[in-house]
């Protein structure tokens, strides 16, 4: 489960930094910041993305947490189990 919170991460990542490098420089800059032109998509994209990143690696997290303390509650049943 880690190696998916670990993708789902650098993914989250990698679109971040393309955004990055797909924001205009100079005055297109300007112009996009007065909406005469359009934003490039993954610029649009990205938030959508991150967002989704961050949903999927709490997801992961929370179950990776969840059979943890299944397995544990179960292990001490056996254990009190076998004490009697």
């Amino acid at each position: 489960m880690g190696a998916i919170a670990g993708f789902v991460s650098a993914l989250s990542v990698i679109v971040g930094t393309l955004a990055a490098y797909a924001t205009p420089k100079g005055w297109g800059r300007v112009s996009m910041a007065l909406h005469l032109t359009k934003k490039p998509f993954i610029l649009k994209l990205a938030p959508i993305l991150t967002g989704a990143s961050v949903a999927i690696v709490t997801a992961v997290s929370l179950l990776g947490f969840y059979l943890w303390f299944i397995d544990r509650s179960n292990g001490e049943a056996e254990r009190s189990d076998s004490d009697s």
